[in-house]
């Protein structure tokens, strides 16, 4: 088994013990207990979550970008 699982959440790789399988109406999925309680909190904890996970997700677009402009 993989030391690290991806949550498909906050696409990032986590250790097997931060995460949990849940399922959803497209079947099981790994996601990590951090996202889970953000979704649990109040609507400024989530959204501020959220604005936090599409940073990262845009930082990683654009490096991805970068990379493959330079080939």
């Amino acid at each position: 088994m993989p030391a690290n699982i991806y949550c498909y959440h906050c696409h990032v790789q986590h250790s097997r013990d931060e995460m949990r399988l849940v399922v959803t109406k497209t079947g099981k999925r790994w996601r990590c207990e951090r996202s889970i309680k953000s979704a649990q909190g109040d609507k400024k904890t989530r959204d501020a979550f959220g604005r936090h996970i599409s940073a990262l997700n845009k930082a990683e677009a654009q490096a991805n970008i970068r990379m493959r402009s330079k080939d």
